[in-house]
């Protein structure tokens, strides 16, 4: 028994719709393509822009907050001076503390600061700086004891000068090892010191004047004495 095989004709109707069919679908994907480029390059642009006109405010308003920090750090109230505007607040114990009596604080009880970096955040149009640091304090490096991490300040920039520094304290660790110790000892052994040193009872806050600033260099050196 023999077979043969007939051959089908394709349709060339069929035939021309799939061809149209192709090349209407390699048109939609070099259409999108094309779209996507565009978009992408709009994006490119934007944000080029975007950095040019935005890094030299950044830039200058990051310089001024590690240049007050830096005098800041090393008690240099002058210096310190130069970068803040006549009516900038400083929020280190306080809401508004007096710049002077806050940096005598400072290193009459042994504070070394341990700037990390100052970067703009937001919108860096407004001025507002970040800037980490590390930190002893209380004489705490005197005792084996910190240094304490994760402390930022919040700097204002306006004009090229800083409005307001607020200092933000990361005292997880800080406080059971060294203020509260501290606090605990003065009030029993220096009772009447205490009540100068801190503005009330609960010996949560420090009080800033000339007479508490000469105590807490004091006391702070009898306490590391002793824990030596």
């Amino acid at each position: 028994m023999s077979t043969s095989t007939q051959s089908v004709k394709p349709d060339p109707v069929l035939e021309r719709q799939h061809k149209r069919q192709h090349r209407w679908s390699e048109r939609r994907k070099i259409g999108a393509l094309a779209a996507a480029a565009v978009v992408l390059v709009l994006i490119a642009a934007f944000l080029i822009i975007q950095s040019r006109e935005e890094t030299p405010a950044t830039n200058q308003a990051e310089g001024v907050a590690t240049g007050f920090l830096e005098a800041y750090g090393a008690f240099d109230v002058e210096q310190a001076r130069t970068y803040l505007a006549d009516d900038a607040t400083i929020a280190s114990m306080t809401e508004q503390d007096d710049l002077r009596l806050l940096i005598s604080y400072l290193e009459a009880t042994g504070y070394k600061q341990i700037l990390e970096s100052c970067e703009g955040v937001s919108n860096s149009a407004s001025g507002s700086v970040r800037c980490t640091f590390d930190f002893h304090a209380l004489r705490s490096g005197e005792i084996g004891r910190g240094p304490f991490g994760g402390s930022s300040f919040d700097i204002a920039v306006r004009d090229g000068k800083v409005v307001r520094a607020s200092q933000h304290w990361e005292i997880e660790k800080f406080s059971p090892q060294m203020w509260e110790p501290v606090a605990k000892w003065v009030s029993t052994a220096h009772p009447k010191d205490a009540a100068v040193m801190y503005t009330d009872e609960s010996h949560s806050t420090v009080r800033l004047t000339e007479e508490s600033v000469r105590l807490w260099d004091v006391r702070t050196r009898e306490y590391v004495g002793r824990n030596t």
